[in-house]
């Protein structure tokens, strides 16, 4: 599981980055006794059932099973390879570790290192003297951004050279089927040969949360080019529907203000940014999806919707509007004047007018029934618009949401609230759906939760409780890790021990396990009520082999051994402990 990276070295890691602290920078985390709560960011939820303890470094999510320590999460939320996610936080804390080569998790780092050589490849050409020419009075004067800007975010340049990112990439020893999966290059449909995706465009960098490069937005600079905009495919790195440009930079602005911008491209945030309005995200002109509303959900309570009033993504947007009401944002329209959009508005008018817009800025239904005198609908109009909004209403899942959306839906069309009744039964999408967890066997469960709190208890109990003692596979598993680790440590380390999990039920028990509170006292007498309990049932096991065999004894007619059996069973249910 860790490559070429040393146990102590790992150990180092994990004991350094506290849990609390990396997914606070991506959850809204309220404590909750001696452990924190948010949403969960692996499924929908309304009701926080995601759990981070500090004393153990584990996160177990009770919703949908998901569970882990430090490394796990970043794996899981990030889509990082262990090595990476060990490599991230050894970074952030400052911990240096030995040069050691790729384990199994090579690929995932290879294509990471694809787009870091694509990156400084963009770079390169952005400032050399044969591009400089044309390109920074595009940049500079036209689009208003500054060199400070450009440099931050990566912008780049790719020239109108059919194998100049190939040719550059092998040189930095990548293979062109690397470069392919990393949708850094096509194969061409004429002659096979691989080519560049991306020619004559200047290029944007696109981030995950972490700060790796996973894309690339490309704006082509050629006269003529039908498509203006060009984003890298779908990869084991970049799926669009997760992923909104300029949230790792803007993250941290957005859980300051509690609100986020929504903007439609890569400029409207770059101008917005650079004019000290960072609370923003671009979605770079597709509709919003429940992973991008549930993600922004982490950061904020409200989304204002801010594009040009006739753009293709602003009508995407309030199309999935329900999306924003699912997760729990409030979202809000705002509107610019005529002719403008968010990149032209602040350059033009600066960030106090920007910040008086978003004020001016109305919830949908204000927005959506502006200038609609509802006395004056047909019988006709009315039915066409109440049957719309009901259909939106009825994709709303929380029903204290539907219904108070409902209600101001009812007060502007002057409608009884019964006209958009709405099932009590909320819905979810099909890709929402919370997977499948096992229900796990609580009292052994809670038993080796007791091993977790008090590792010392665990030499009064395994000399009589063995791993086959128990019922359920995954914890008789996993109490033979905790035996393992006791003999060779003297501690059982949760947060360690699931490194070494591979299979998912296993892992989700043993955050569940470890998750469980118990009390500070009495842990002794508890552990020998247990330890009763777990061997009366497994006398009782016992019991029930040797009825079988004695029954088929009497069967045969054999006295003898019906006899012996007999006094087993005897000696076994008389026997206490």
């Amino acid at each position: 599981m860790s490559g070429r990276i040393p146990e102590n070295k790992i150990d180092e890691v994990r004991s350094a980055a506290d849990i609390v602290e990396v997914i606070s920078g991506y959850l809204s985390l309220k404590r909750r006794g001696r452990n924190y709560t948010a949403l969960c960011p692996f499924h929908s939820e309304k009701t926080p059932s995601f759990s981070v303890s500090p004393d153990r470094q584990i996160f177990h999510c009770f919703g949908c099973g998901k569970g882990g320590n430090v490394f796990t999460f970043l794996m899981d939320h990030e889509k990082l390879s262990f090595v990476e996610a060990v490599k991230s936080l050894a970074d952030r804390y400052g911990i240096a570790l030995p040069r050691y080569e790729p384990g199994p998790d090579a690929r995932t780092e290879r294509l990471l290192y694809a787009h870091e050589v694509a990156a400084d490849y963009f770079q390169t050409h952005l400032k050399s003297s044969k591009f400089r020419g044309r390109i920074e009075p595009y940049l500079y004067q036209r689009r208003g951004l500054t060199a400070a800007t450009v440099e931050k975010f990566q912008i780049g340049f790719a020239p109108d050279d059919w194998q100049g990112l190939l040719t550059y990439a092998i040189r930095k020893d990548l293979k062109p089927e690397e470069l392919l999966e990393a949708g850094l290059i096509i194969r061409s449909e004429k002659t096979g040969d691989y080519i560049d995706r991306f020619r004559m465009r200047l290029m944007f960098p696109i981030y995950n949360l972490g700060g790796k490069i996973i894309g690339f937005g490309g704006r082509t600079l050629k006269k003529g080019e039908q498509i203006k905009y060009m984003n890298s495919p779908e990869t084991p790195l970049y799926n669009k529907s997760f992923i909104l440009y300029g949230l790792n930079f803007s993250k941290a602005a957005i859980r300051e203000a509690g609100s986020v911008i929504v903007v439609e491209g890569y400029f409207d945030f770059l101008s917005l940014f650079q004019a000290e309005i960072e609370n923003v995200v671009a979605v770079s002109g597709t509709a919003f999806t429940p992973q991008q509303s549930r993600l922004i959900s982490r950061f904020a309570q409200r989304a204002y919707l801010f594009f040009d009033a006739d753009s293709a993504g602003r009508n995407a947007s309030l199309r999935s509007i329900e999306h924003f009401f699912n997760a729990g944002l409030e979202p809000v329209i705002v509107t610019p004047p005529p002719g403008h959009d968010p990149d032209s508005y602040v350059r033009e008018q600066g960030p106090q007018a920007v910040h008086k817009l978003l004020e001016q800025s109305v919830d949908y239904l204000s927005f959506r029934f502006n200038g609609v005198d509802a006395s004056a609908l047909t019988m006709r109009e009315k039915e066409q618009v109440a049957r719309e909004t009901r259909q939106l209403a009825a994709k709303i899942d929380d029903p204290l949401r539907r219904e108070i959306f409902i209600a101001a839906a009812a007060a502007k069309l002057r409608l009884p609230q019964s006209v958009f009744g709405i099932a009590p039964d909320g819905r979810l999408d099909e890709t929402d759906q919370l997977p499948v967890k096992p229900k796990p066997n609580m009292m052994e469960s809670e038993f080796l939760s007791l091993f977790v709190a008090r590792p010392a208890l665990m030499e009064s109990i395994w000399n009589d409780i063995s791993p086959d003692d128990l019922q359920g596979p995954e914890h008789r598993a996993i109490y033979a890790m905790m035996i393992e680790s006791y003999r060779a440590t003297g501690d059982i380390n949760p947060a360690k021990m699931i490194e070494h999990v591979t299979e998912l039920p296993q892992k989700s028990l043993l955050s569940f396990i470890a998750s469980l509170g118990q009390p500070e006292t009495d842990l002794v007498r508890t552990v020998k009520d247990y330890k009763r309990t777990m061997l009366a049932r497994k006398r009782d096991r016992q019991v029930a082999v040797l009825q079988e065999k004695l029954a088929e004894a009497e069967r045969r007619g054999d006295r003898e051994e019906a006899k012996k059996l007999s006094l087993e069973i005897k000696y076994l249910l008389e026997k206490q402990y």
